[in-house]
């Protein structure tokens, strides 16, 4: 043993790097020659020593004030892995000691250190408070956002502190996006206005919102585009933001929102009571689904119109057609050709069985759903489907609702059966 002991501590002294790091990070090397090594000239040395959990603490100590900030980072990442298995049968002070030099590397001047102390920490339930309340008010957001986002020691109280000193938005999203999110936490995050928090907190089911912060949410969501989609699909909505969200959220969404679970059948017949009276001054603004917008970029008087037949009329001829078997998919594509909406959706009508009314309703809200859907039962292509919704249905490019390998007409038959009883209940 002496043999090996004189051995070491000539290494500790004369080794080369490799030998000398090899045995900084040797478990079983005597706590004198470690303490010896703290003060190694070559930082790998050191930084392999801090690592170890063998090394006494009088070399920590130094090791803690290094002026390498590799060798610190090492240092605290060890010292924090090792609370929590320091029992109570162990010395006050060496957990005193430990949580004295954590809090001392929370303000350590290099990012490095306390990057790694927060990567380090962030999920631990044994991590002492001061050093995690330290670390949550770091400027470095790389600190503190994962301690705000993750650690179980933070405290409402904490939370809401961190709140009230002004928290950005990357601060309040990590906040948001916590395992467990109380009512009085959700709160104060609404209330600060932030968009992007916010809707962070709609997506994450652990967040515990109350009726009354939905309620405000929807309320203030109208000019806000990014609340409505979590919205729409946040558990718990009451009957006012329901029918809140039912005013201004887009077509598609008022499908899903609808199309709930939870949704009880009144509340569901008020939204989409609703819904009809947003398609009604639809129809009012637009009293005839034939005008199309016209003239030149830059004004000008528009160009004339072409004759065309009134929807009364192109639904008498359409119906006229069909008990001639002459209404085919060919017609409603001539009516394309020449910009006869009217035309077009009186083929539809007819050949979807479908009254008039709800035809207008799907072209004049550009729903891609309900045209899709009014083109299936109809029993014409896909094609026209996508060529109707290009042409005269007026839908974004982005929002064209495509055939696709799994289905024909890019939405299954469920969905399309559900648009139709949709748009015909409206009718």
């Amino acid at each position: 043993m002496t043999r090996r002991y004189g051995k070491d501590a000539d290494i500790a002294r004369n080794g080369k790097l490799e030998e000398r790091r090899r045995l900084a990070a040797a478990m079983t090397t005597k706590p004198e020659i470690l303490y010896y090594m703290a003060k190694d000239g070559d930082p790998d040395v050191r930084r392999a020593l801090a690592a170890n959990p063998a090394t006494p603490a009088q070399a920590d100590a130094l090791l803690a004030k290094d002026g390498d900030e590799h060798v610190r980072a090492s240092l605290g990442a060890k010292i924090a892995q090792m609370m929590p298995d320091l029992t109570d049968k162990q010395k006050i002070k060496v957990r005193k000691w430990a949580a004295d030099t954590l809090e001392d590397m929370a303000r350590d001047r290099a990012a490095r250190v306390r990057r790694v102390l927060a990567d380090t920490l962030k999920e631990m339930t044994q991590a002492p408070p001061a050093v995690i309340r330290q670390l949550a008010r770091d400027t470095d957001a790389m600190v503190a956002n994962p301690v705000i986002e993750f650690s179980p020691v933070l405290t409402d109280r904490d939370l809401a502190t961190i709140i009230a000193e002004g928290a950005n938005t990357a601060r309040l999203k990590a906040m948001a996006r916590r395992r467990n999110v109380s009512q009085t936490v959700s709160d104060a995050i609404v209330k600060t206005g932030d968009v992007e928090a916010t809707a962070e907190l709609l997506k994450n089911p652990g967040a515990e919102i109350s009726e009354g912060t939905l309620d405000t949410i929807a309320d203030r969501a109208e000019n806000a585009p990014e609340l409505h989609e979590p919205l729409v699909a946040r558990p718990g909505l009451s009957a006012k933001a329901a029918r809140r969200l039912a005013e201004y959220v887009a077509d598609n969404l008022i499908d899903t929102l609808l199309a709930r679970k939870d949704l009880p059948p009144d509340l569901a017949e008020q939204v989409r009571a609703v819904v009809m009276r947003r398609l009604d001054q639809v129809d009012a603004a637009m009293p005839d689904a034939a005008a199309e917008d016209t003239g030149a970029a830059g004004g000008g008087a528009p160009e004339p119109e072409p004759e065309r037949l009134t929807r009364d009329e192109a639904l008498e001829l359409a119906q006229g057609m069909n008990r001639k078997g002459q209404l085919t998919e060919g017609v409603i594509y001539d009516a394309i050709g020449r910009k006869d909406r009217n035309m077009a959706m009186a083929a539809l009508a007819v050949l979807s069985d479908t009254r008039m009314a709800a035809v207008v309703k799907a072209f004049a809200t550009n729903s891609a759903k309900g045209i899709v859907a009014l083109v299936w039962e109809a029993g014409c292509s896909p094609k026209l489907a996508v060529d109707l919704q290009q042409s005269l249905g007026n839908v974004p490019p982005v929002e064209i609702i495509r055939p696709s390998t799994g289905a024909a007409y890019g939405l299954s038959e469920a969905e399309m059966s559900w648009q139709l009883d949709f748009l015909r209940d409206m009718a």
